[in-house]
């Protein structure tokens, strides 16, 4: 019922006849109507974000994604498009996986999937027609393009793209997750996987090294603005169980956490890097403190993803699978409390802003891109 989602204030408005007052959460300080492939929250809190393309050439259906910034409402620009960044012919597309900014928000890594023609597509023998284009036969239906594979391309904050000195490749192929370090010059990045081994790059003079060499690792989660990461893995624990362990990402140096009993996925630090949160099972999240590890913090929330409450005393989880649109709950990690938020309205993505103050969500279906304040 509606009445499910209106303040106490706004039920006694209603019944009077008087005009509903609009909550502080229920106004977006932002909102971006466009299908936001992927995003990512700056420290002053632009906002990075690609917007989805569908392109026909001579009936192939191809995806080519424009990426923008967005610092506040009505201050966007495009710092990307897509047939400039990667002109045609030939006709292959790309679908921007995801976005992150460098910890001094100067720079962007963009991790891409590349699409290009089946097997058999004759751009020659097509002929265009109609807004994707077909052959003689009208009635054949359109061909889908084919992933090329996954690679990672660097740019600065205008959209400049930042190439990798003597790559014979134009970007990082086999890359996922890559992000720029706080030193401002290197990039790490995951390749295989999973288990996943971790390499870096330095795109001025291309010297690429391959970290942590003969260890490969279940999750890491990047903490880039200490030049370090967390990880799962089998293989660097004394007892032979799984551990979470701290990665120095660029002196190499590895810091056992914790032996653990299982992992079932979750993998999330906190913004002070001193709390890591997990789920040990479908159904449990356990909190691990960082710098003086013992028993773990447990708590029953079901199983999703989550992010962090700035005084780190609550995660806000979203229940499902990646990529599974829920509600956005508060879990108390010390109390076992839940609360919802935005009125118990489904999200497609959601991430919370570096200060810890707003909260970027896009919805299921078109996903417009809306940003609240964080109550």
């Amino acid at each position: 019922m509606i009445f499910k989602y209106l303040a106490t204030g706004a039920i006694a408005a209603l019944s009077l006849g008087l005009p509903v007052p609009l909550l502080a959460q229920d106004a977006p300080k932002l909102m971006i109507d466009e299908d936001v492939q992927a995003f990512d929250v700056a420290p002053d809190n632009s906002i990075v974000y690609a917007v989805t393309h569908i392109k026909g050439v001579k009936r192939l259906v191809i995806e080519r994604d424009d990426v923008f910034v967005a610092s506040g409402p009505g201050k966007i620009r495009k710092i990307l498009e897509a047939n400039t960044f990667m002109p045609m012919p030939p006709p292959e597309g790309f679908r921007v996986d995801s976005l992150a900014w460098s910890p001094d928000g100067q720079k962007i890594a963009m991790n891409m999937t590349l699409e290009q023609p089946p097997p058999g597509w004759d751009a020659k023998n097509a002929k265009k027609k109609g807004d994707l284009g077909d052959d003689e036969d009208e009635n054949a239906p359109p061909l889908q393009g084919v992933g090329g594979g996954r690679v990672l391309a660097l740019l600065d904050s205008e959209g400049h793209e930042i190439k990798v000195a003597g790559a014979k490749t134009r970007f990082i192929e086999g890359a996922v997750d890559g992000i720029w370090l706080a030193d401002g010059k290197s990039v790490v990045y995951l390749t295989g996987g999973p288990p996943y081994s971790i390499s870096r790059v330095t795109p001025s003079d291309g010297q690429t090294t391959q970290l942590f060499s003969g260890h490969t690792f279940q999750m890491v989660v990047w903490d880039a603005k200490r030049n370090r990461a967390f990880a799962v893995s089998s293989d660097l624990s004394i007892s032979g169980h799984l551990a979470i362990v701290q990665l120095d990402l660029l002196q190499e140096g590895i810091r056992p956490i914790a032996d653990i009993q299982s992992y079932q996925g979750g993998l999330s630090l906190s913004p002070s890097g001193t709390k890591i949160g997990y789920f040990e099972d479908g159904d449990t999240i356990d909190v691990l403190d960082t710098v003086h590890p013992g028993r773990p913090i447990r708590v029953r929330a079901g199983f999703g993803r989550f992010g962090w409450s700035p005084d780190e005393r609550k995660v806000l989880l979203q229940r499902g699978t990646e990529g599974r649109s829920n509600i956005l709950l508060w879990v108390g990690l010390y109390d076992g409390s839940f609360s919802s938020i935005l009125h118990d309205l489904q999200f497609h993505d959601f991430e919370i802003a570096p200060d810890g103050q707003t909260i970027a969500v896009t919805i299921p279906g078109k996903r417009v891109l809306k940003v609240y304040p964080l109550q």
